[in-house]
């Protein structure tokens, strides 16, 4: 971290206090509900949090795993002695873009269901990340087709819901389409959210679940976000012919999508909430978890961030007055990407925030997407704090100019704020932490 916060014994504090949370996140446990699980059963585990999810599975289930598929974005690392897994195939597949090898792994997968026995239990554990893993466009789509559409949605500025939205109609397996395969069997769906108001509709674009959108809902998102022109033209073809009832619909609700399933949510205010309050409180700080979760753009979302630690500074928030104060945001914002640099979304909202702080009271503030990875970058995210741009301006670097460039990568790795860890094996919503006075 910089000179001038070193020199700042508040600042130093608050930073040490946020790597802390940095490097006690991975140890962060997930509580599963098997009260209803028989003695014996089958185990698909799809998405970036598929190494967590294993985990609290194994843990809280005594029973057989009698077979099994799991397909991640990073390999698995489980306990050796573990014995009940040695059943599993584990897969890696590519994120966060679709590929040849995560259709070949979508088929396997497929293939597994469908030979169940009738009757049988499965157990799907779903997470973020599915949306790439899991790959089965209609044949009148190639893979490669899909691939530039997932480019041009990530750089749309578009919401993860609309964004997936789109995806699910897209597929023949998202939005209730791996359900529709597994009529035959018991099915349990544990989804680990890492999307705003946790819709579990939108986890992963749903696969297990029945989808109220419509493949009208898809092309006005890409009306609203004008990507007609950027989008391959059977891509457009497609969703056309769909919103004309001239292709297969997703799964609607009302209409039962399944016949026996079972859906458990594991939020990220249920995982997170009481490890935070914990670990904030034996500090010291007085902490508060904003209610409306981080869902606008990084630009909005910094208005109202900042907006909410400057009411606090000029004691005009109508939380305590206490100090020291710790503000906790989650959520998942989106870039609307202009520029040519690198980042991710978590990067450009630090970058933002220490701009928009820059000369206030001491404030320091952790910025973190819990897989990780923040966008396609070796980062998770950075800690700034009210002094950042300061100094920066102090080596003459203009914040401002990696902001127009969208490269935040660039600024964080230059002011060494940056936060770097391996994938977590998690993936609950990014997470942004205010520390105050």
């Amino acid at each position: 971290m910089f000179l001038l916060e070193k020199h700042n014994p508040i600042i130093s504090q608050h930073i040490a206090t946020l790597h802390q949370i940095v490097g006690a996140l991975d140890t962060l446990s997930l509580e599963l509900d098997i009260s209803k699980l028989p003695d014996h059963l089958y185990l698909l585990a799809i998405g970036k949090g598929s190494q967590k999810l294993l985990e609290a599975f194994i843990h809280s289930y005594k029973g057989e795993i009698l077979d099994g598929i799991v397909l991640s974005s990073e390999p698995i690392s489980l306990n050796n002695d573990e014995k009940r897994l040695q059943s599993l195939i584990f897969f890696t597949g590519s994120h966060p873009f679709p590929s040849l090898k995560n259709q070949a792994y979508s088929l396997e997968i497929l293939r597994f269901i469908q030979d169940l026995p009738v009757g049988a239990t499965l157990v799907c554990l779903i997470s973020g990340g599915t949306s790439s893993l899991l790959c089965s466009p209609p044949d009148q789509i190639s893979v490669h087709e899909l691939q530039l559409t997932y480019q041009v949605l990530l750089k749309s500025g578009a919401s993860i819901e609309e964004m997936n939205t789109v995806r699910k109609h897209l597929s023949l397996v998202k939005g209730g389409g791996l359900s529709q395969k597994a009529h035959h069997l018991k099915l349990h769906s544990y989804l680990l959210s890492d999307v705003p108001h946790d819709k579990p509709e939108v986890i992963g674009s749903g696969p297990t679940l029945a989808d109220s959108t419509t493949f009208f809902d898809a092309l006005q998102v890409l009306n609203t976000y004008q990507l007609f022109q950027h989008l391959p033209i059977s891509i457009l073809e497609y969703l056309d012919q769909g919103a004309k009832s001239q292709c297969s619909k997703t799964p609607i609700p009302c209409i039962p999508d399944h016949p026996d399933h079972q859906v458990h949510v594991i939020t990220g205010n249920k995982s997170m909430q009481p490890f935070l309050y914990t670990l904030l409180e034996q500090q010291g700080f007085e902490v508060h978890w904003a209610k409306d979760p981080i869902q606008g753009s990084v630009k909005k979302e910094t208005q109202r961030i900042a907006a909410e630690i400057i009411s606090v500074l000029n004691r005009q928030s109508k939380i305590s007055t206490k100090n020291p104060q710790a503000l906790i945001f989650h959520g998942e914002s989106y870039v609307d990407v202009i520029g040519e640099g690198k980042g991710g979304r978590n990067q450009e909202l630090a970058l933002l925030l220490a701009l928009s702080l820059e000369g206030q009271h001491p404030v320091t503030i952790l910025t973190l997407a819990t897989d990780g990875i923040d966008g396609p970058t070796d980062a998770a995210g950075a800690i700034v704090s009210s002094y950042t741009t300061l100094y920066a301006r102090k080596q003459n670097i203009s914040p401002e100019s990696y902001i127009l460039q969208n490269d935040s990568y660039t600024f964080h790795e230059l002011m060494n704020t940056l936060i770097k860890k391996e994938s977590t094996g998690n993936n609950l919503m990014d997470l942004c932490v205010v520390l105050i006075g």
